[in-house]
């Protein structure tokens, strides 16, 4: 980053673009050194252990590309209407908790409680509640992220500096501007890196649940894998769940971030 004054100078949006796809170079580096162990894990161990990286690549192509993309896009849907009931309660309860202190101690143990609670656990109890199904995988997805959603969310209210929201208020400052230049940009900071933690952390609890409760999806098959022994397919499954989940953070939500996130001064 080139800093004049301590600060970053603001270039074209281009550049800043042309500068964010150059750290796909190092990102490369490091996945064809873990493919480079990944083979040489498969020369030592074997097929049965630990499949050959081009083979389990062209079966995630041939799940693509025939009916078993189904499961696929059946995982995603689940993941996504989890994730995103866990973003519209978790930012809304947030928010009104920062705004009341009062509302924030009642909640703060209800929030401890469902962070504490392995996820495992919710995928049981939604099994006993909904039967197996989409279902109950999406409640614990929901159950799952919604405390990290409202805690980010809180804290980012809690945090707003009150001195500038004063000088803000004082100066007369009109309500768009303030929320432009102070809240909108505060509230982004804290809530950007929480979101890209709950979408990964809500599409791997996706898969956990589907494994566990539920007759299709992306977990299922895996299930079905592991029973017949089949690690290829288990690892083609893996391979295209990272590769969703890193789509996303690094083709959306890290852009976003780092667009909206005001660098440090140095």
């Amino acid at each position: 980053m080139i800093l004049e004054d301590g600060k970053p100078i603001d270039r074209p949006l281009a550049w800043r673009i042309g500068d964010y796809c150059w750290g796909i170079f190092p990102a490369l580096a490091s996945l064809f050194a873990i493919t480079a162990l990944w083979q040489f894990g498969h020369d030592r161990l074997g097929t049965m252990l630990i499949p050959a990286p081009l083979t389990v690549l062209a079966r995630a192509g041939d799940i693509l590309m025939t009916a078993a993309r189904g499961d696929v896009l059946l995982t995603l849907a689940r993941g996504g209407i989890g994730i995103a009931l866990a973003l519209a309660c978790g930012i809304s309860a947030g928010f009104i908790a920062g705004l009341s202190r009062t509302l924030a101690l009642l909640l703060r143990p209800v929030n401890t409680v469902l962070l504490g609670t392995p996820p495992i656990i919710w995928v049981v109890l939604a099994i006993f509640w909904f039967n197996m199904g989409s279902t109950s995988v999406v409640f614990t997805v929901w159950i799952t992220v919604l405390p990290l959603v409202f805690a980010a969310a809180q804290m980012s209210i809690v945090s707003i500096p009150a001195p500038l929201a004063e000088m803000l208020e004082t100066y007369r400052v009109p309500w768009l501007r303030r929320l432009r230049a102070l809240y909108l940009p505060h509230i982004l900071r804290q809530l950007l890196p929480a979101l890209i933690v709950a979408v990964g952390s809500g599409l791997k609890i996706t898969v956990m649940a589907e494994l566990l409760g539920s007759n299709n999806g992306m977990g299922s098959a895996i299930a079905s894998a592991r029973a017949m022994l089949d690690t290829v397919d288990v690892m083609a499954y893996i391979i295209l769940i990272v590769a969703i989940i890193m789509a996303i953070e690094y083709g959306a939500l890290e852009p976003l971030r780092r667009l909206f996130i005001t660098e440090r001064r140095s």
